[in-house]
């Protein structure tokens, strides 16, 4: 009797009816209109990256910080990649797929369009560069607007915390989903905001880059429903959405980070 065996596998996304939606389009709203109004406040984007001047200065405080938003976004983002991968053959893992590629897609696909093609078309320079007055941890090349680390930190962690806090017929929320959810949720939000405390970049910048990351995993989300519902994606084909949602990741790696 296989009643968990891989035959009997059946692709599936969490529930995300139209009640969700407006939730996160409402929360890209509110964060969007946040960075419009920090960022044409006079002074105050300026003020807030300046009030950590003197903490930077600290070196205890900056090496932590340092090493916490240069390189805590790989701690999730490559194990995520193994973990799907790894998922089609681990059976616990299998009803998780499409919420790591979903993960994936949108850090991927949202990449390129936040840096360069936002970035390059606002070209807002980095704190550092306005105002000389400034420090930042280490040096940053490129333009400010909007953060990268922002929208990836939120990108490859909200389908997760979806999925955790859902309860529905696939998904089962427990309280070990419910804490792992909340890690999730305060890495992407500490990971986020350790850009202005490193002196790199504005909390226009971060806001608006959260709100992107919300706003596309909408976008993709419905698209991997329809391409359900449509059976455009089924287990036959899925391997082949698999192929290019990694190949457009390790082209972003190579050729754009």
């Amino acid at each position: 009797m296989a009643i968990n065996s891989p035959e009997k596998l059946e692709l599936k996304l969490f529930d995300f009816k139209n009640q969700k939606k407006l939730i996160l389009i409402f929360c890209t709203t509110i964060l969007w209109v946040g960075a419009l109004i920090a960022h044409f406040t006079p002074g105050f984007d300026y003020w807030l990256v300046g009030s950590f001047n003197s903490l930077r200065a600290n070196y205890i405080y900056a090496d932590f910080w340092y090493y916490y938003t240069k390189y805590m976004l790989y701690v999730v983002g490559f194990p995520l990649i193994i973990i799907y991968i790894a998922s089609f053959k681990i059976q616990k893992l299998n009803p998780y797929r499409l919420v790591f590629m979903l993960a994936i897609m949108t850090s991927a696909i949202g990449n390129p369009i936040v840096d360069p093609m936002l970035k390059d078309l606002i070209a807002l320079p980095r704190p550092q560069v306005a105002h000389l007055d400034l420090n930042s941890l280490y040096y940053v090349s490129g333009f400010s607007f909007p953060s990268g680390h922002a929208f990836q930190s939120f990108a490859i962690t909200l389908p997760l915390i979806i999925c955790f806090l859902t309860n529905d017929a696939t998904f089962k929320r427990n309280w070990k989903k419910i804490v792992l959810a909340l890690i999730l949720l305060i890495y992407a939000l500490t990971l986020a905001f350790s850009r202005v405390i490193a002196g790199v970049h504005y909390l226009s910048d971060i806001l608006f880059g959260i709100g992107f990351a919300l706003i596309l995993m909408v976008i993709l989300a419905s698209l991997l429903q329809w391409l359900l519902d449509k059976n455009y994606l089924n287990l036959e084909n899925e391997k082949w959405y698999a192929t290019i949602v990694i190949t457009i990741t390790l082209i972003n790696y190579i050729f754009i980070r």
